[in-house]
């Protein structure tokens, strides 16, 4: 089931960057935590280029980065 879910989302960001359409929403906000989940625990891998650019994006924005510098250790970044 997990890995059904993996390929639409995979097929969604085939044509975008972002979940919404080009610029970052509160659907891709929604969406960090668990996809950060399913690349520790649930096989989001390199069989998912785009959902690993996805999660690659998120990670190197600024807002994000100050979260963790903020919130301190988190487990899936």
């Amino acid at each position: 089931m997990v890995t059904d879910l993996l390929v639409w989302l995979e097929t969604e960001l085939a044509d975008r960057d972002y979940f919404a359409g080009e610029t970052l929403t509160a659907a891709d906000v929604m969406m960090s935590f668990p996809l950060e989940a399913c690349q520790t625990r649930a096989g989001l891998d390199s069989r998912y280029p785009n959902l690993q650019a996805w999660l690659e994006r998120i990670h190197a924005r600024p807002q994000y980065q100050a979260a963790l510098e903020k919130g301190g250790p988190y487990a899936f970044a």
